[in-house]
């Protein structure tokens, strides 16, 4: 039986005294792990917390189209093939249509200029809501995120 995924996101710190994550992977709280995401099949249900996402799996989900079951610990059987179960999957393609669809309009954020894969808002005095005209259009507006490298 095939059941719907309702998702939360939220800011979760990293557990003091966790495991380290892999070399390749970013910490909780950066890049594609900015933020964790909770799943349910049900709003009155339990929450589950997804894992964090990795670069191998983003890669993979990247490759795979697949409709999701409902069930978090299904296996995932796909070519290529993938190294995780669903809840894996889920993460990945939630990370990848986080960073590819949230959108600002421009000149409300600004690169950081030690590290331009991070964005800082804009100092006030620069700061300039657009008229609902200019919202109209399309190049008023920018990613809030930089896309996922392909690696």
């Amino acid at each position: 039986m095939y059941k719907d995924y309702y998702v939360a996101e939220g800011e979760k710190e990293a557990a003091a005294g966790g495991a380290e994550p892999p070399a390749d992977q970013e910490p909780r709280g950066t890049g594609v792990n900015k933020y964790a995401y909770w799943v349910t099949d049900s709003v009155t249900g339990d929450w589950t917390e997804l894992p964090d996402a990795t670069p191998t799996t983003i890669r993979l989900a990247r490759q795979i189209k697949r409709m999701f079951t409902g069930n978090l610990d299904a296996e995932v059987v796909s070519n290529p093939s993938f190294v995780g179960k669903e809840k894996e999957l889920l993460r990945a393609q939630i990370a990848r249509m986080t960073l590819a669809t949230t959108l600002v309009p421009k000149g409300l954020f600004k690169k950081v200029e030690d590290n331009e894969r991070e964005i800082a808002d804009a100092p006030e005095e620069e700061k300039k809501m657009p008229s609902f005209e200019q919202l109209t259009q399309l190049d008023t507006w920018c990613h809030y995120t930089q896309s996922v490298l392909k690696v």
